[in-house]
């Protein structure tokens, strides 16, 4: 009975009496440590979602540099073709062969 008397008044006392009960001076100190403690999980949670968005902008960007690279490369490739570079050259540069009559419009 004397046990069940104990606890019963054990659930009474605040949590922190519970755990220091001689020494106020603990309480506060482990109040201080978990108030530090919250402080550096919040923060490192806060720069880990910093890094996500940064990395889903990076990736963005990265997926936009490859389509350009790849209309570049197929540009390059045109550039190869004699035909794409007289095309080019009368229409851009407004060029035209000799003999031929140029058309401005």
């Amino acid at each position: 009975m004397r046990k069940k008397q104990i606890h019963r008044r054990n659930k009474k006392t605040p949590f922190l009496k519970r755990l220091f009960p001689d020494s106020p001076i603990l309480r506060i100190i482990f109040c201080i440590a978990v108030a530090i403690s919250a402080y550096i999980v919040i923060q490192n949670v806060y720069h880990f979602a910093q890094v996500q968005v940064q990395e889903y902008k990076l990736n963005k960007e990265k997926e936009r540099l490859l389509k350009e690279k790849e209309e570049l490369e197929a540009e390059k490739e045109a550039l190869n073709d004699p035909k794409y570079i007289e095309k080019k050259a009368r229409e851009d540069l407004g060029l035209v062969k000799p003999g031929e009559v140029p058309y401005v419009k």
